[in-house]
């Protein structure tokens, strides 16, 4: 048997082994997730801190200030209507003003250019950029003892609606149905931390020996190949070996957590983008995200209030927000466009409220959080690149100050990502590449 043939006959076997025993091997790599790094309970204990992107398509209404007028403390600063319901949560939050992405002189993809220029930081040539989101380099760092490295959930049907990227520009879908993301959570796989007994799983320890055997075969097959197709097998084994410690913490009994409360199963609806349904999909995917959070299921999440551009409507009203905000001129009242940022801006405050409904030992979830909210443009009638709202919310468990308007003077907006990077002690002195490159955290809002 020549060596190609021996590589196809492994190649069957292990694709053999994966599908007789259903184990299934994600390329690059796996759910799995890090550590906690924070200040400690009163009972000494760590505090899990955790990490959230929030985005909203669309930005907030055309032309209209969003930002409060003076600098620093909002304590005694009045919010601007646009951003007015923001009142309600002012000392949790901070307000990031004039951040910029700079395209080098590249050009402006509209809905896309701006978020790929702060969140992967950088601007591409063409439709996609290689480089992980800020999101996804948190998540690998920060947790390898949970059950999911991160979680994604699109409020709009879409789970290929995503701003979460891996090495090499690979895409993270998300859970677009809230029964789907229940199931992934809580399903037969969902150890309770707080049950009295525990038995290991005979599936997950089935899978378990299917890996072991995989990883036997790992010599024999890399003498067969070349040193590009060595890199790639490289790859899929640090994909086998990450899973394999997935499985190996589901076969070691968690301790409990009090916080941790497994929910009802939630009913199967047809999700879509209109936007009565959207807050219904937003309120049960942010309450399923939280108990994830709680049962350290996962210490990185992610949500999508609407996709880039928004494709939000109202009942019975076929044109969408993104196609209004070309319609209603900036020097107009722009009543629909005011409707559909005001629900963004609404549904931000009710998420905020709900992480700090659920109490934590002597603190709340938000206060072990750090939630980052951003879009895609700043002005949208002409998809402007310059002054893109973004805010954030939570203390990450004492390492981030609130209650902050700061005003960025038009830096990169690369700047917010490295500020969540270094909280969560991702080893980065810096972030982005050319126009988009900084070294300087947001000091103003770090502890």
């Amino acid at each position: 048997m020549g060596a190609a043939e021996r590589l196809l006959s492994r190649r069957r076997v292990m694709r053999g082994l994966l599908q007789g025993s259903a184990v299934t091997v994600a390329l690059p790599f796996l759910d799995c997730f890090l550590d906690g790094n924070g200040v400690a309970l009163a009972d000494g204990t760590p505090r899990r801190v955790r990490f959230i992107h929030y985005f909203f398509g669309n930005g907030i209404t055309s032309g209209q200030q969003w930002w409060p007028d003076q600098v620093g403390s909002m304590k005694d600063a009045k919010l601007p209507p646009e951003v007015a319901k923001m009142e309600a949560v002012k000392d949790k939050i901070n307000i990031i003003s004039h951040m910029n992405t700079n395209t080098d002189g590249k050009s402006n993809r509209p809905h896309i250019t701006g978020w790929q220029g702060y969140w992967q930081g950088s601007v591409p040539v063409g439709p996609t950029v290689a480089a992980p989101s800020v999101d996804a380099l948190i998540a690998e760092v920060h947790s390898k003892d949970t059950r999911f490295r991160s979680l994604g959930a699109s409020c709009t049907g879409s789970p290929s609606s995503t701003m979460s990227y891996l090495e090499g520009g690979v895409a993270q879908p998300n859970e677009a149905q809230p029964s789907a993301l229940y199931a992934r959570i809580f399903g037969a796989d969902f150890t309770d931390p707080n049950a009295g007994t525990f038995t290991p799983d005979p599936k997950v320890m089935a899978k378990r020996s299917v890996l072991s055997s995989i990883t036997e075969e790992r010599k024999a097959l890399a003498a067969d190949l070349g040193s590009e197709d060595r890199a790639r097998l490289d790859q899929f084994f640090t994909s086998v070996r990450q899973l394999e410690q997935q499985l190996d913490m589901q076969l070691t009994k968690p301790e409990p957590l009090e916080a941790c409360v497994r929910p009802g199963t939630e009913e199967e609806f047809k999700v879509s983008d209109q936007v009565d349904v959207v807050i219904k999909t937003h309120k049960l995917m942010g309450q399923l995200l939280a108990h994830a959070l709680l049962c350290d299921q996962t210490r990185a999440a992610r949500i999508m209030l609407s996709d880039a551009g928004s494709n939000l409507r109202i009942p019975g009203d076929s044109t969408s927000y993104h196609t209004y905000t070309h319609q209603e001129p900036i020097s107009g009242p722009q009543t629909k466009c005011r409707f559909f940022s005001s629900v963004s801006v609404e549904q931000m405050v009710s998420f905020i409220q709900l992480l700090d409904s659920f109490k934590e030992g002597d603190s709340t979830l938000l206060d072990q959080s750090l939630v980052v909210f951003n879009t895609d443009n700043g002005i949208s009638f002409t998809h402007s690149l310059t002054n893109i709202p973004m805010f954030t919310a939570g203390r990450a468990g004492g390492l981030i100050k609130t209650g902050q308007h700061v005003d960025m003077k038009g830096d990169p907006g690369t700047r917010l990502g490295l500020t969540a990077m270094q909280v969560f002690k991702v080893p980065a002195s810096k972030f982005g590449t050319n126009g988009m490159e900084t070294n300087r955290p947001i000091t103003e809002i770090m502890a």
